[in-house]
């Protein structure tokens, strides 16, 4: 079928002919417009007829990424490059798919092709750069991104990218200067605000945070993360957990690469629950396992085989999308987590919890329905930042990144308070950060049978 043919157009009153190439334009824009659904199932009717068209291959592909499927995503892509081998766009999308999902070295020759085929293509400039800061390569990032600047003076991310990387050769001036550059061009730019925020913190410059978070606040008085982060730096009105808006617009915003940024992390948290797991033996022909705030599904993979049923639950829409991609749960549901335990009394054998109790401070409530919702004798395992605190006083602690740490103290006197044997409470290091070991805990406790009276 060529692009000038026609294909049919249904709805539920109509039935009319529509060319390849308005087909194409249409689902092009439904793709645009973030309606995926519309935009697959058009593409995947043209492709029925078209197999080999580069622009639907090259578009269907990027979609495919978009929804999780990153694999099958360049794949197609791929494709679309056999067939025309100096397709731009098409080398520039694959390399931004292998920056998102953590593969700076594949990424960089895409860049450095798309730029062979066309000098002046800015944003190939910028991908360059980034994929170069990942290799923490830095000086080249400079080069490429300053590039970026000066074909296309108008985009702000160009300097906020440039900033990122001028923050970690501690340059803070020239990052300061570019962060309120990028603020200054796009006022609602809440990854500008937060950077600025951590680059006069890195400086030790708290009342330059301050000031930073109070402009943030009168721009988007209502945005969670700028909240969240006011009481962060502040210590003032410390809330006992992150708000459900802060957790849902924290990740969503992360999703789309979440995967690739922890594996550049070294990210080590959902292997150690796996291990803690496998010591408690787990019956693989009739445990129910709840992998609790299971974002893209990192654990519940690894635990998969462990349990004959895996459920997971988390606040986050787009999160929970990736999860559904892995086809390793047989139950994925949206809500918050302390809630949902308590509507699931006695449900589960174990419970997992990787990385999602630190954005908790008071941890008493949680653990009490956790209690109620494992079955006698059930398993609690998670991890925790471990906090190691100055002030007897100070159980955990609100960090300027968004997130709390605990003691241990603390954490064991909750778990007994609540019914809980402590059976391990190991120190780990969870993930680098800033290039910089983040200590945690990993905890294993067993719920105790409450013994009945005469």
């Amino acid at each position: 079928m060529s692009p000038s043919e026609t294909i049919q157009e249904h709805d539920e009153t109509s039935s009319q002919q529509m060319s390849f190439a308005d087909a194409l334009q249409l689902a092009l824009r439904l793709h645009q417009s973030n309606q995926f659904d519309y935009a697959e199932d058009i593409y995947r009717q043209l492709l029925a007829v078209a197999p080999e068209h580069p622009d639907l291959l090259h578009f269907f592909g990027f979609l495919r990424h978009q929804r999780g499927y990153a694999e099958e995503g360049i794949e197609f892509i791929k494709k679309a490059l056999a067939i025309v081998p100096e397709y731009i766009d098409a080398h520039n999308n694959l390399g931004n798919i292998y920056l998102q999902t953590g593969q700076p070295d594949l990424a960089e020759p895409c860049f450095r092709r798309v730029l062979e085929l066309n000098a002046d293509f800015s944003s190939a400039y910028g991908n360059l750069g980034i994929a170069l800061k990942e290799k923490a390569r830095f000086h080249e990032a400079v080069t490429f991104l300053l590039k970026a600047i000066d074909l296309e003076p108008h985009a702000s991310h160009h300097y906020q990218n440039l900033a990122n990387v001028y923050r970690h050769l501690k340059n803070y001036e020239s990052a300061v200067e570019l962060y309120r550059k990028t603020i200054a061009m796009n006022p609602h730019d809440s990854n500008a605000y937060r950077k600025l925020c951590m680059t006069f913190y890195a400086m030790r410059e708290q009342e330059q945070c301050l000031e930073v978070l109070k402009d943030w606040l009168k721009h988007e008085p209502e945005n969670a993360i700028a909240q969240h982060l006011w009481s962060s730096y502040t210590h003032d009105s410390i809330p006992a957990r992150a708000s459900d808006a802060y957790v849902r617009q924290t990740f969503d915003g992360f999703a789309a690469s979440f995967d690739g940024v922890l594996k550049r992390l070294d990210y080590q948290a959902p292997f150690l629950v796996q291990n803690a797991l496998q010591q408690v033996r787990p019956d693989p022909e009739t445990w129910h396992l709840l992998d609790a705030g299971c974002g893209t599904g990192l654990c519940g993979a690894l635990v998969r085989g462990s349990v004959k049923h895996l459920v997971g639950v988390d606040l986050s829409p787009k999160m929970l999308e990736r999860a559904q991609v892995r086809g390793v749960y047989d139950e994925l549901l949206e809500a918050e987590l302390t809630e949902f335990l308590l509507r699931h009394k006695s449900s589960y054998d174990v419970i997992t919890c990787v990385d999602t109790l630190c954005y908790f401070g008071d941890l008493s409530a949680v653990f009490y329905a956790v209690a109620k919702a494992l079955k006698v004798n059930g398993w609690f395992i998670f991890t925790l930042e471990k906090l190691i605190a100055t002030d007897q006083k100070e159980h955990f602690h609100l960090h300027q990144h968004g997130r709390y740490s605990h003691t241990e103290d603390y954490v064991t006197g909750l778990l007994v308070a609540a019914g809980f044997q402590v059976c391990t409470m190991d120190s780990a290091v969870l993930r680098t950060e800033s290039r910089e070991p983040v200590l945690g805990m990993v905890v294993t406790a067993q719920v105790q049978p409450v013994m009945g009276g005469n």
